[in-house]
């Protein structure tokens, strides 16, 4: 390999990832991943509750957590030089993975895989949650489109779930799961296969092994992007876990959540919901860039991404929004797919909302409630029978007048729950939680408290129990 002549084309190359070869055949023959927001919100919780651990600083855990050996070997050496010497490089990385850079860590600790992964995204996409190669793979993880929705990730006119940040790290973790096994626990063979497909690294092993040669990734003959891949991969541990000992000082991105994922209760215009938030417009889409419009979609997801301290404020303020309030226009308040059923009733406008069965619910007072009818609520919703569930979780399109009548009696339900409480002089944690029966746990993660300092005249949000105590 002419290294000089793949360095001096490497400072391009990095700030922009690198194009995927991945197979959508391969992955299909893998399997998919259908739920990519699983467990995700109990585990940012917990991480909530959570003291910072024995290191203050992310790249200190990141470091500390790695478990693959390095190879000594002269590509890896030579892109390690590389990033030695363009510290700025590994800043502006810093900078766009500082956000997300606890919640992918924290997924890849809770499935117990090798630290260098939150590495990946640097040399996917240098951490742009909207690359876009030129072969089209899309978002952090670079995923194809054939092969993103193999693994959970929606794609349609409203949303990209391969540029939304948390669905895609499900996925992409997925996978690599998947070809970690493939591969008999080689995690460097299981990364070749995620730049090349699963097919082309089996292939080059077993022509090793035909030929009596070793199958580790670098005794294989691959194409020459993934023979760059695994070692840029490499050389990046390297100079993160070594940043003192080759002078590099790394920003210092703190060692908790910066952000977490809130649920919109329905479709939410983005502009109302920074609004609500104080934060801009363009900051808002920087943490949620998986939404191609200016609004979610109806169809769902139904969740943003959210700064923490604003998060638990922003999520009641949605659910108690009214319908009419919720979105800015009508071009984008009517579902995607209207229905010829829906054309008749004459509601132009209408707003997504999502109804949750109750024991006695069926189909007829259902939509008879939202001005319906059966037929739309059974398309909406892919149903072939009229049987339902109590917890089952309908889609309907409703006009707005008949969605602002549920959902006033939803804010009502919501605000029985929850309550804003003035803090008072003489007012400690212990003592607002006694007074609630509440625990100071609970009342600290509501309000994003890192401390038990109280200013009289804070505003503390105080989620009460169904009892109403």
């Amino acid at each position: 390999m002419n290294m000089k002549l793949h360095l001096a084309l490497l400072g391009a190359l990095l700030l922009t990832g690198c194009q995927a070869l991945q197979q959508d055949s391969d992955k299909n023959n893998l399997g998919s991943t259908v739920n990519v927001m699983s467990n995700y919100r109990s585990h940012a919780t917990s991480a909530l509750d959570r003291s910072e651990s024995s290191h203050p600083y992310m790249w200190d855990r990141i470091a500390d957590e790695m478990q693959l050996t390095m190879p000594n070997d002269p590509d890896v050496i030579a892109y390690r030089d590389w990033y030695i010497k363009h510290p700025k490089y590994l800043r502006t990385v810093t900078e766009r993975a500082a956000p997300f850079l606890h919640l992918i860590t924290e997924e890849i600790d809770k499935r117990q895989m090798p630290m260098e992964l939150v590495l990946l995204p640097i040399v996917e996409s240098a951490y742009n949650p909207n690359a876009r190669s030129h072969g089209n793979a899309v978002g952090l993880w670079q995923f194809l489109s054939a092969s993103g929705k193999r693994y959970g990730l929606k794609q349609d006119y409203w949303y990209d779930g391969r540029r939304d940040v948390v669905a895609s790290t499900h996925a992409a973790l997925d996978y690599l799961a998947q070809l970690n096994a493939y591969f008999d626990g080689d995690w460097l063979n299981a990364v070749a296969a995620y730049n090349a497909g699963e097919g082309r690294i089996q292939n080059a092993i077993k022509a090793n092994r035909a030929q009596g040669k070793a199958t580790d990734f670098f005794s294989l003959n691959l194409p020459r992007q993934t023979m760059e891949y695994v070692p840029r991969l490499m050389a990046l541990a390297d100079v993160i876990k070594n940043a003192k000992k080759y002078g590099i000082d790394l920003p210092k991105v703190p060692n908790r959540p910066s952000v977490r994922l809130i649920d919109t209760n329905g479709q939410i215009d983005l502009r109302t919901a920074a609004e609500q938030a104080g934060m801009s417009l363009p900051a808002l889409k920087r943490l949620n860039p998986g939404f191609n419009r200016n609004t979610t979609s109806p169809q769902g997801p139904d969740h943003l991404l959210v700064p923490i301290g604003v998060a638990d404020e922003l999520e009641l303020a949605l659910a108690d929004m009214a319908p009419q309030k919720r979105m800015r226009n009508d071009s984008e308040r009517v579902a995607l797919a209207k229905n010829d059923d829906a054309a008749k009733s004459g509601s132009s406008v209408s707003i997504s909302v999502h109804h949750k069965v109750k024991r006695g619910d069926t189909l007829w007072t259902i939509a008879s409630s939202y001005g319906v009818s059966e037929k739309q609520l059974m398309q909406w919703n892919k149903l072939t029978k009229k049987k339902l569930k109590a917890g089952q979780v309908l889609l309907v399109n409703a006009p707005v007048s008949k969605a602002s009548g549920k959902a006033s009696k939803l804010s009502v339900a919501k605000a029985a729950k929850s309550r804003r409480y003035e803090v008072r002089r003489g007012d400690s944690l212990s003592s607002i939680a006694e007074k609630f029966q509440i625990t100071i746990n609970d009342l600290m993660r509501w309000n994003s408290l890192d401390h038990n300092r109280l200013k009289p005249g804070q505003t503390l949000t105080v989620r009460l129990n169904d009892s109403g105590v």
